[in-house]
């Protein structure tokens, strides 16, 4: 990605930079001046960023163990080759993220026009559609349909890439986008993925032990060790469908505020 972009940022150069906050409506909050430490921490007063960012850390925090267990998913409870297993999420990954990147932008862009709440809609729903498809792939005993199911959560997991940036920056400030952004990437990671690999490791592990000292010498060593793992990886992963469920939640509360809100204002100017 750096050499298209280094293209891009020398293309760009003989443009002049627009005023900041110059494209915004006259209630969009823009003023003058350097933001203060104040004024970043206000951030956190802002009801609809919060909901935003709190989303957006649900939604971290089932990513980034969605994707550090992934692979091993597949080798531990289908026995798939963890060579072959990294290739599937590689490809996954490339066609998922590409479409799902662009159809979301697109469709979240569209939905905007008819209401202010389409992209928080588009975020909300998206990820919505993705639990049922992560919660199957994570069930199913069937080796192909739990990696279509994978596919497919994956895919609808990239739709909200774009207008979840693009929702912070229009919940704050024009002055205070570089701060709110900054903000929500250092909560996402403190809260979400920094910690979501160990819990559900950990959480397998406990369940590899149960499921091991339940068995009380009914099976051979090497055949307990394989089935503990497969057990306990695999009800240890439900706990991302979950997470996501309170993301769709709350980004869909944000929907139907930002709705309310819209109507408010009709009504008020009426």
């Amino acid at each position: 990605a750096g050499a298209p972009g280094l293209v891009l940022a020398l293309v760009l150069l003989p443009f002049a930079e627009p005023k900041r906050g110059a494209q915004d409506a006259a209630t969009s909050g823009a003023h003058g001046g350097t933001p203060g430490f104040k004024d970043v921490l206000g951030l956190l007063r802002l009801p609809n960023y919060l909901l935003v960012v709190l989303g957006y850390t649900a939604y971290t925090f089932a990513l980034g163990a969605f994707a550090f267990w992934g692979p091993a998913f597949l080798t531990r409870v289908h026995q798939v080759p963890e060579a072959k297993a990294a290739t599937f999420f590689g490809a996954v990954l490339v066609v998922a993220g590409l479409l799902g990147t662009l159809l979301g932008g697109w469709l979240a862009s569209a939905w905007q026009k008819r209401t202010r709440a389409g992209y928080a809609l588009t975020l909300g729903l998206s990820v919505l559609l993705a639990v049922p498809a992560a919660t199957l792939a994570f069930l199913f005993d069937d080796k192909l349909s739990s990696m279509a199911c994978l596919a497919t959560a994956m895919f609808l997991l990239f739709l909200p890439t774009g207008p979840i940036n693009t929702l912070i920056l229009e919940t704050v400030p024009a002055t205070l986008r570089a701060s709110g952004m900054a903000l929500s990437i250092f909560i996402i990671h403190l809260f979400g993925d920094m910690w979501s690999p160990e819990l559900v490791g950990h959480l397998s592990d406990m369940l590899r032990d149960e499921f091991t000292a339940a068995q009380n010498g009914t099976l051979t060593p090497e055949a307990v060790t394989t089935l503990a793992k497969a057990h306990g990886l695999k009800r240890a992963v439900l706990m991302l469908p979950a997470a996501l469920v309170v993301a769709a939640a709350l980004w869909l509360v944000l929907a139907v505020k930002m709705r309310k809100q819209t109507e408010a204002r009709g009504e008020g100017a009426g």
